[in-house]
Parts: structure tokens; sequence; C-alpha cells
């Protein structure tokens, strides 16, 4: 059960993918970002350098990703963008999982892939997006052993760019994931727009969230806090938004 602000805010990485936003527009998202102090804000690789001057006097964490959204990409080209990302002052790398080797249940490549990009950003967190939406079940439990087999520090829903699971399918892939790679954190995202819905994926075991509605969340949790603060003699508790 999350306690505080503070606290749900550290699960938070509020997320600006908008590939027409222009410095003035990442300006004002990267304040917005600071009114919370999320865990990280997470960028397009072109805005790392800003993201790193802007946040520089916060906590925060700077987040990009590589190979993103398709996840079709080759190996060599991941490992040149990570490293690049990283030079440029990221401190985390959310990369795409290669879709079309799991679609083909190539997944000893798979693995192959992750392992190469982590050797080459070292001691930096990185999270593979396996890519729910697209894969049957037998696809997600393999992507996932192979995160797990390939060194990676976290498995990632998904991007939000190729559709989003509904709730109930949602917590099955969160099922399966962790069954298959049982000691690597969770990374939900798509979709995930409000505090109902975050506080049920922190439930189910995710570590971070990504999220371009991060102050809505955290404005819908305020709005639960308040409820709660009620006179002894209220017979009915809070509500969820």
């Amino acid at each position: 059960m999350i306690n505080s602000a503070e606290e749900l805010a550290q699960y938070i990485e509020f997320t600006n993918l908008d590939n027409t936003a222009n410095v003035e527009e990442m300006k004002a998202f990267f304040d917005k970002a600071k009114e919370y102090n999320f865990y990280s804000v997470v960028v397009h690789p072109h805005y790392v350098k800003l993201a790193k001057e802007e946040l520089k006097d916060t906590d925060m964490k700077v987040v990009t990703v590589v190979d993103f959204p398709l996840g079709a990409g080759n190996t060599e080209g991941k490992i040149a963008e990570a490293k690049a990302a990283i030079a440029d002052g990221a401190d985390e790398i959310d990369m795409m999982a290669n879709i079309p080797l799991i679609k083909q249940h190539e997944f000893h490549a798979v693995k192959e892939d992750i392992m190469a990009v982590k050797e080459a950003i070292g001691d930096h967190i990185l999270k593979v997006i396996i890519e729910n939406p697209l894969l049957t079940v037998d696809e997600k439990a393999g992507a996932s052993a192979m995160c797990e087999a390939g060194g990676a520090d976290y498995v990632k829903t998904s991007s939000g760019f190729n559709g989003n699971e509904q709730f109930y399918a949602l917590m099955e892939s969160l099922r399966i994931m962790k069954k298959n790679a049982p000691h690597k954190e969770i990374k939900a995202a798509g979709g995930i727009n409000n505090y109902k819905l975050a506080n049920n994926v922190i439930a189910a075991g995710v570590s971070k969230i990504g999220t371009s509605s991060g102050h809505l969340i955290m404005d819908q949790f305020q709005h639960v806090l308040d409820n709660q603060k009620v006179s002894p003699d209220q017979k009915t508790g809070p509500r969820l938004i």
C-alpha cells in the first residue's frame, strides 16, 4: 500500500516521447516533473542533454529509449545508440527487444541481443521492452525468460506505441513476466493514466510505471488522501478515483 505522495512519486517514470515536442514544450515538461519529484523522466535521445541540464539540481534520473518503438533494429545499432545516450548523460536505458526474433521464437538470439547491450552500458540500468500487446502467451514467457538470462535489470510490458492491454490482459501479462523472470524488476507502461490502475499494477508487483500522466496520477492520489481525512463519526470510507 502506498502511504505518501513521496513514495508514489518514486514509482513513476514521467514520460514525454512526443517526437513533435519542441524545446519550450520539453522545458515545461521538466518543470512539471520537478513539481512532483518523480523517480525519473523518460525522453527521446534528442533531448537527453537538455533533460540532464534542466534536472541538474534534482535527484531525478534521465531515461531514454533505444530502437524505439519498432524493436526491429540490429544489435550493433542498439549498442551505438545506447552508448551515445549514456555519453549524453542518460542514467538508464529502455530498449526494445527484437520483436521479429521473438515472433520467430528465436529466443537464444533475443538473449544475445540483450546481453550485448547490457555489456555495452555496464552498470547503467537496462530495461527491456518486450511489447506484450503483440505477443502470444508463449512469446511473452520466452521473451521474459530471455530478459532474465540476458542480464537485463527490468522487463518492461510495452512501449505504449503498439496498442495497450486491457486490465485483465495486463494483469495476466504481469503474472507471466514474474513467473518467467523471477529475479528481475518489472516496469509497466502503456495506458496507465489514473491512480486506480497505477495502484493495481503496484499491488501486482511492479517496481516502476512509465506514464505521461504522472501528474494526473499524483493529483488523484492526493484526492484519495484528502478524502481519508474524515471525522470519526463518518460511516463510509474513501472511494478510489
